[in-house]
């Protein structure tokens, strides 16, 4: 038998409840859940609701799914769902329902629970949600809520088969071209949804779920849509920061500049750093601005907005051009790392964006990506995210962090050092992970002025409150956000 027919006979009904998990499994009414598994479920329940926090207002314990109805195989595993009153949160009650939800995917990654070969999966559900299963059992009081019924089974196979098949071809072709897998995603919850809601658990709709979670297509959907994601989200080192991270291309050098028009070190004695339009440039040295101009999208032969600075103690001068979204002005002092602008786009070369960065005859710009290490801070040592194998222990560092009531703000003062936090490192590597840069300083785990701005960019990204203050509020948010990343 072919791995298809497998699984597409697993949905045939049974004659009896699984033996395994209940006593006098033909006769529902008279049924009850075998101690020695009901004993296993309240411990393994119990281990959840300790994980999920000291104040927990815990209803009851449920089993649904197909091990409490007559829809059970060996795909089957245990859904066991700790019944929690949200509303006991008040105006907080949509938050704890998230941190719940996100402590529950963070539960079942880190433990392989098994009963009889069965996986165990923990939920926690508020009181107010509805179950889908017809059968729902009380671990708690051993009793059943639903007794589950034998339905008669209508599903033709032929029908189910040629559904499997049109959305097994759906996800396929999405994955090979690489097209519309986050619409895919989208529209197969909703369609299980639907059924659900309209026929139940023996829907075409969850059916077809079902048989694409067994058979791996939606695993495999769900990891190709979340590598397109970071695809999508990303630029290549080679293209981010530029002045930022030091790995750039090099493409046109001062001799593909030595006969342009301005005669002078800001145009032969300059660089070409190709790279898309939008791509941000920073800083390479030390200086204050002396100039500004803004050129429009297409002056002559020059494109966007020119920045001139004066390098101050052992940096040069430098020019830059083809910039957009300056916010610069005359007199601003600039460190190595600040923001200086975006590259523009070119109206009809859209091909060829760059930057165009000058410096004094004599000078190279090599020098300065050689001395990276000494002249900026954030380059290497500092600016780590957190690595694929280690990200399930830092999310749990983070929750630690949350529940530690401690309170974090900015500690810079004028004749103060600040002390190292190892909860602010983490803070902070959470942070450059999920993309907020922090070049001067990186991960030093020290709260100052650099760590107060991002963590505003941070809030206001996320809709909270823009203080640059990390709150409860704020950091469950911030772990959230993480392992959304990380899933």
């Amino acid at each position: 038998m072919n791995n298809f027919q497998k699984i597409l006979n697993s949905f045939s009904l049974k004659e009896s409840l699984n033996p395994k998990v209940w006593e006098n499994p033909k006769k529902p009414d008279q049924s009850v859940m075998i101690p020695k598994v009901r004993e296993a479920l309240s411990r393994i329940a119990e281990k959840f609701i300790e994980y999920l926090g000291d104040e927990v207002f815990v209803e009851d314990i449920h089993l649904t799914g197909s091990l409490a109805n007559y829809n059970w195989s060996e795909f089957s595993d245990f859904d066991l769902h700790v019944i929690v009153d949200l509303q006991q949160y008040e105006n907080q009650s949509e938050l704890y329902k998230e941190l719940f939800n996100l402590k529950k995917q963070v539960f079942n990654d880190k433990h392989d629970i098994r009963i009889f070969g069965y996986d165990v999966e923990l939920y926690a559900q508020d009181v107010e949600e509805s179950h889908y299963s017809s059968g729902v059992y009380s671990v708690m009081n051993n009793e059943w809520i639903s007794e589950p019924k034998k339905f008669k089974n209508n599903v033709d196979k032929k029908v189910l088969t040629n559904k499997i098949k049109c959305w097994t071809e759906k996800i396929n072709t999405a994955i090979d071209e690489g097209k519309d897998l986050e619409k895919i995603k989208e529209k197969l919850k909703d369609y299980r949804k639907s059924g659900l809601e309209k026929d139940g658990e023996l829907s075409y709709e969850n059916l077809v779920f079902k048989f694409l979670r067994r058979s791996g297509h939606i695993e495999k959907l769900f990891n190709t849509a979340d590598k397109e994601t970071d695809k999508v989200l990303s630029i290549k080192e080679s293209t981010t920061n530029i002045g930022g991270t030091f790995k750039t291309d090099l493409v046109n050098g001062p001799k593909n500049h030595s006969g342009r028009a301005l005669g002078n070190w800001q145009s032969d004695n300059a660089w070409d750093i190709f790279s898309p339009p939008g791509t941000v440039v920073n800083s390479y040295t030390d200086g204050v601005v002396t100039k500004i101009r803004d050129t429009g999208k297409n002056s002559g032969k020059i494109f966007g907005t020119q920045v001139s600075i004066k390098g101050t103690g052992k940096f040069p001068d430098i020019f830059y051009t083809h910039l957009k979204n300056v916010k610069l002005k005359k007199d601003d002092v600039v460190k190595i790392g600040d923001y200086i602008g975006e590259i523009s786009e070119w109206i009809g070369h859209e091909s060829t964006t760059h930057v165009h960065i000058g410096l004094p005859r004599g000078k190279h710009l090599k020098d300065l990506l050689d001395n990276a290490d000494k002249i900026f801070t954030g380059s290497k040592k500092n600016t780590k995210t957190v690595p694929k194998e280690d990200e399930k222990n830092f999310l749990s560092d983070l929750e630690t962090i949350t529940k530690s009531g401690k309170n974090f703000t900015n500690l810079k003062k004028s004749d103060s050092k600040i002390s190292y936090d190892d909860d602010v490192a983490k803070i902070q590597k959470a942070l450059i992970s999920l993309g907020y840069l922090l070049p001067k300083f990186g991960n030093d785990g020290k709260f100052g002025d650099e760590t107060e701005k991002i963590i505003k960019s941070f809030e206001s990204d996320n809709n909270l409150t823009p203080d640059g203050k990390l709150s409860e509020k704020d950091l469950i948010q911030l772990a959230k956000s993480f392992s959304s990343k990380k899933n």
